[in-house]
């Protein structure tokens, strides 16, 4: 698929595991080829808090991992709508919804 994309959006949470996957994904592909560099270089990184108890200090860390590999990081604070349920736009929280548009935001400066 690496070849049809335009973009890569690296999801990913503030458990250091799921992060390594994510900025191994970037690294493999920096090393694979000219057009999978460019892509791993212009990928945006968005790092969701899915558990309640990560603190600033664990979401700036994997926020600052992707910095030196991504063109843009975009942190997502937990919201409970997001973990149960059917999620709908105005069940979220304002800071929420204000960080997924700056998440669209910057995907979007790829395209």
């Amino acid at each position: 698929m690496i070849e049809h994309a335009d973009q890569l959006v690296i999801a990913t949470t503030t458990r250091d595991d799921h992060a390594e996957a994510g900025a191994l994904l970037l690294e493999g592909l920096a090393d694979r080829d000219e057009r999978s560099a460019r892509l791993a270089a212009n990928a945006v990184a968005v790092v969701t808090q899915a558990d309640p108890k990560a603190t600033d200090a664990d979401i700036r860390h994997v926020a600052d991992g992707f910095r030196a590999i991504a063109r843009d990081v975009v942190s997502i604070p937990f919201d409970p709508t997001l973990v149960d349920g059917i999620i709908t736009f105005d069940a979220l929280r304002a800071d929420t919804r204000r960080a997924w548009l700056a998440a669209a935001a910057a995907i979007a400066r790829g395209l």
